[in-house]
């Protein structure tokens, strides 16, 4: 059991040098022009498909919820956004195999987690 479900998730970032943002949704892999206004409404860094629903299931039922994203198409490139999502797809697999065994040390350290 974690002694706070409050994760200092800002520091768990600067931890293992990863980036914070704020991530809005959409139902698309493109940006519509609806996505690019809530995008600079909320001062967001990416678009995302998934993790809004998940958070906000966690939300309504008082479950803790930490998101971990990687980013595999930029929303203004140049590139198709399909063609660069499976250019990207490897390297973001990579990159999460990475990062969640880090994360999942750090939440289960010892000064953050108590016996049951």
């Amino acid at each position: 059991k974690l002694k706070d479900e409050n994760i200092d998730v800002t520091k768990l970032a600067a931890q293992h040098s990863f980036k914070t943002g704020i991530c809005t949704t959409g139902n698309s892999l493109d940006a519509t022009p609806e996505d690019r206004k809530l995008m600079l409404e909320n001062d967001a860094s990416v678009k995302d498909m998934e993790a809004a629903a998940i958070a906000w299931s966690c939300k309504l039922h008082d479950t803790p919820f930490l998101g971990v994203k990687v980013v595999t198409d930029i929303v203004d490139g140049d590139v198709p956004t399909q063609d660069e999502f499976m250019q990207n797809l490897s390297t973001a697999a990579n990159s999460l195999q990475s990062a969640v065994p880090k994360i999942l040390e750090s939440l289960c350290s010892k000064e953050n987690h108590t016996e049951l």
